[in-house]
């Protein structure tokens, strides 16, 4: 860390190196970026600071259980809180380094977007070969400011370590633009592969929507789009009938999955009659419909645009339009032996999706509110 501090200040930075090493010292550059200090942090405070943002996660699992577990094997078929918490006690138990879901939990408990650059053995000393991922709070309310900017050291050990980064004398200098190549710049609000929860993708790889577009089964080509492999289909369709089942959904999905539904239905039929549709839907004997397509955009929070015989828009029913994904899903859906096919949309090839041309859906504007005011009523 020393010869790093040395090739910082060359550049015009200061490095801030905490006395807790490894795993530890991203708690203790959150601690020092939330209370504005550039003196060494107490051990018990880098030890609250994990605690906090491991108190944060759990208190939001519908969310950061989309994150892919890093030390627990989970088909989506377990509740998110046990799935959470067992990843999460792992994390602690065995102390293990924080992922990608903690940065961003860690973005959220500041309410700030935090820059993290990567140095490796590739930079060599060049700070303009470094890379940086920007981790933005899932609230695109929160006021604006410059991100906190931490460094994250990989070790030849595999370990990691990270120290804070501030400028010398400069204040107007930007460090999200000045220093190495900030991967998402542009897009700290798109979904990109953050649920893949792998360093390495947001580091390396450029966001490319429609990748393998042969690929059109509604669950596999979410699974490329949000963790860039179709191996998370699986874990998606389990995901998704449970919320469906949640007691406090019945109302909802019930009447998004059959027209049979009536105000005079009971709410024991009603759990019966969604009961059977998720079931038909686990066995892959019932396709997905506009159901699981409400289901989907409100479990990731993003809209999800569907052609059919025309442009449809399905939001969010159950999140706020403040946490909404700026990047939606453009799909045209067809029809092949009865069985429905999802298309990507494509209009501009290796880009993120919030790059994408959205069709025209003259006066949908209005059908889309109306759409959503109706469905919130349902409960």
């Amino acid at each position: 860390m020393e010869v790093l501090q040395g090739i910082f200040e060359g550049n015009g930075y200061t490095l801030i190196i905490h006395r807790e090493e490894d795993y530890k010292s991203f708690y203790s550059c959150v601690y020092a970026a939330k209370h504005e200090t550039d003196q060494p942090v107490k051990t018990r405070n880098a030890r609250q600071m994990r605690s906090d943002i491991t108190e944060l996660e759990k208190k939001n699992p519908m969310y950061f259980h989309l994150f892919q577990p890093k030390h627990f094997v989970c088909d989506g078929d377990h509740s998110p809180e046990v799935c959470l918490k067992r990843d999460l006690d792992k994390i602690v138990k065995e102390k293990k380094p924080p992922t990608p879901r903690e940065c961003f939990a860690a973005a959220d408990l500041l309410k700030r977007c935090i820059h993290i650059v990567r140095y490796n053995n590739s930079v060599q000393g060049n700070l303009k070969k470094a890379r940086g991922y920007i981790f933005a709070p899932i609230d695109k309310n929160c006021p604006e400011s410059e991100p906190i900017c931490i460094l994250m050291l990989e070790k030849q050990s595999g370990s990691l370590q990270f120290a804070n980064i501030h400028c010398n004398g400069d204040a107007k200098r930007k460090l999200t633009t000045s220093l190495g190549v900030c991967m998402n710049k542009d897009h700290i609000h798109c979904y990109g592969l953050r649920f893949a929860n792998r360093f390495d993708l947001l580091f390396e790889s450029n966001i490319s929507y429609g990748k393998n577009e042969n690929e059109k089964d509604l669950f596999r080509r979410l699974s490329i789009e949000f963790y860039d492999t179709e191996e998370q289909s699986e874990r998606i369709r389990n995901i998704i009938c449970n919320v469906e089942l949640e007691a406090d959904n019945v109302d909802l999905f019930c009447k998004l999955a059959s027209n049979a539904v009536t105000d005079e239905t009971t709410l024991d039929d009603k759990k019966t009659i969604l009961k059977n549709h998720v079931d038909e839907l686990r066995n892959a004997k019932k396709s997905p419909g506009e159901c699981e397509i409400y289901a989907l955009s409100s479990v990731y929070n993003v809209d999800i645009i569907v052609q059919n015989e025309e442009w449809q828009t399905f939001m969010s029913v159950l999140c706020s339009y403040a946490t909404c994904f700026d990047s939606p899903i453009i799909l045209c859906r067809q029809e092949l032996k009865g069985k429905p096919l999802f298309n990507p949309h494509v209009t501009h090839r290796n880009s993120c999706s919030c790059r994408q041309v959205i069709p025209e859906m003259q006066g949908h504007v209005g059908k889309i509110q109306a759409n959503i005011r109706q469905a919130i009523c349902m409960f």
